[in-house]
């Protein structure tokens, strides 16, 4: 009898500890998970405050600077002066994405023209931070037709035909320049997306209705 109540005893001390160890190794289980979980969130909010920092200086990302878009041209140290006259603009980049230009912009409300430009008065227009889609003669209807959607009615881009100009469609934005060969190219909505009212233009949100209504 005494030495079933001593097995007995020795089997519950077993169990006691047993279930005293259980205990301790789901106390540090939850213990590392818990300091796992805390780990990540600090990651998560360490690069969450990082790409806010790059966003949020206004410039959604793009830098001035340099190409943001596979295969424009950027231009630098572009004179801003306004003149009442002509503008003798270098034979290249066509059409202009600075420069002197008339002191009257462009109307740029989504506006879409028949006839080409005069491209004092859309330079200036560029200045205030709009994008300029331009196009030759032998682009299809429909891939006028599908240029004409990506521009009317949004402010800050104009749309208008330029026969002389090399590539068959042209973005330019102040200092940009973009030319594709298809108005399906993704790049268009890359460029509209990254220069409408960006941050290369040298004033950006000023007007760009109030100004020449008419090619």
């Amino acid at each position: 009898m005494v030495q079933q109540t001593q097995r007995a005893d020795r089997l519950a001390a077993r169990r006691a500890q047993e279930a005293r160890q259980s205990r301790r190794r789901r106390r540090l289980t939850g213990a590392l998970s818990a300091a796992v979980a805390a780990v990540l969130v600090a990651v998560v909010v360490v690069l969450a405050v990082r790409a806010w920092s790059r966003d949020d200086d206004g410039t959604g990302g793009v830098d001035p600077d340099r190409a943001n878009v596979a295969g424009e041209v950027v231009y630098r140290d572009l004179a801003r002066e306004h003149v009442s006259g002509p503008v003798s603009y270098p034979a290249s980049p066509v059409p202009p994405v600075g420069g002197p230009h008339d002191g009257a912009w462009q109307n740029a409300n989504g506006d879409v023209y028949p006839e080409p430009l005069r491209a004092e008065h859309a330079v200036h227009s560029l200045e205030h931070g709009a994008v300029w889609v331009t196009y030759r003669g032998d682009l299809p209807p429909s891939g006028v037709d599908t240029l004409r959607a990506k521009v009317a009615g949004i402010p800050y881009r104009l749309m208008s035909p330029l026969p002389d100009q090399p590539g068959l469609i042209t973005l330019t934005a102040w200092g940009h320049q973009l030319t594709v060969d298809s108005a399906a190219d993704p790049r268009i909505d890359e460029f509209l997306t990254a220069y409408t009212q960006g941050p290369q233009a040298p004033e950006p949100g000023a007007p760009v209705t109030g100004g020449r209504a008419q090619p």
